[in-house]
């Protein structure tokens, strides 16, 4: 027990130490060139904080600020002094990556996209991010295994070309089509990486008018063509209110497209009266108004103007 106990420690010692500015605890573990498959990475939580518990995962790196949601079920774990933990804060950790694995409806090939260790509290703090943070990982490549060219995927939103780079912008409730295609011919999965995005088929609705979401299309490849996620990112810009024409002599719209109430002034030849436009002969304007909310949608400011004759 002696002789494994010192060369457990002599192992740990080689460890490469990671951290993150401002955070409490740190990860000490070598990342680097680990087994594709099988792999077990040892690691130790360095000033963890007593009395509380971490997740470490295995995902792909997530929009700055954000936290991951493509990751490997699988590899989680739970390191708390708390009954049911996988470990314990003080314990020699066991962790098991793997170069490729499945999230929801996401194949993730690590060697493509950028995985890495990811560090958050517990079920206890589920919105505490202050000990969030992201360890790059890299793998081994199996020299058995012949590397096969990505997959090519396009897609566009609306029928404009999207980039992995380049946000595209999508206005609050405004009708956006997904449309995406492989060169290998493999069938696509899509997977909305935020709740401000929401992914019905093919359709994409945003849910705020302010801030950034992602939308990940993922190829499992073919014989010929290696498997590919990519990550969309949508800009998401304040809705645009809107309010039926507005004629002499007709009822006016009392609410916009987003429920707002329509204040109506009248300059001129014309008034309204019981919400309909009435205008003598001569030069009538009619203004609309509605307020608008923020991360949401604009304000309405309409103006009409008539020449009765």
């Amino acid at each position: 027990m002696k002789k494994i106990a010192v060369a457990l420690g002599f192992v740990i010692s080689l460890l490469i130490p990671v951290q993150a500015q401002a955070a409490q605890a740190s990860v000490v573990a070598n990342l680097n060139d680990i087994a594709a498959s099988g792999a077990t990475v040892p690691l130790l939580l360095s000033n963890a904080i007593a009395g509380t518990g971490y997740y470490i995962q295995e995902c792909t790196e997530p929009t700055s600020g954000v936290r991951p949601t493509v990751c490997n079920d699988a590899a989680q774990l739970w390191i708390s002094n708390s009954p049911g933990a996988s470990f314990t804060l003080s314990a020699v950790i066991l962790f098991k990556p793997s170069a490729n694995f499945t999230s929801k409806t996401t194949t993730v090939d690590c060697f493509i996209s950028k995985c890495g260790l990811f560090l958050r509290y517990d079920h206890t703090k589920p919105a505490d991010t202050s000990e969030d943070r992201f360890l790059p990982m890299s793998f081994k490549v199996s020299a058995a295994a012949p590397a096969l060219a990505s997959d090519v995927i396009s897609a566009t939103l609306n029928g404009v070309a999207m980039s992995t780079s380049t946000p595209v912008k999508l206005a609050y409730r405004a009708p956006a089509i997904l449309a995406a295609t492989s060169a290998s011919g493999a069938v696509l999965s899509y997977l909305s990486l935020a709740p401000e995005c929401a992914l019905d088929g093919m359709k994409i609705t945003a849910l705020k008018g302010a801030g950034l979401c992602n939308i990940s299309i993922s190829s499992p490849g073919t014989a010929t063509s290696g498997a590919i996620t990519k990550q969309y990112p949508i800009e998401l810009t304040p809705g645009v209110q809107v309010i039926p024409a507005i004629k002499i002599g007709t009822k006016l719209a009392t609410v916009t497209n987003f429920g707002e109430r329509v204040m109506y002034k009248a300059f001129g030849s014309c008034l309204i009266k019981k919400n309909v436009a009435i205008a003598k002969k001569g030069l009538c304007t009619i203004e609309a108004s509605a307020p608008g909310r923020s991360n949401l949608y604009l304000p309405l400011m309409h103006s009409k103007w008539f020449i009765v004759k």
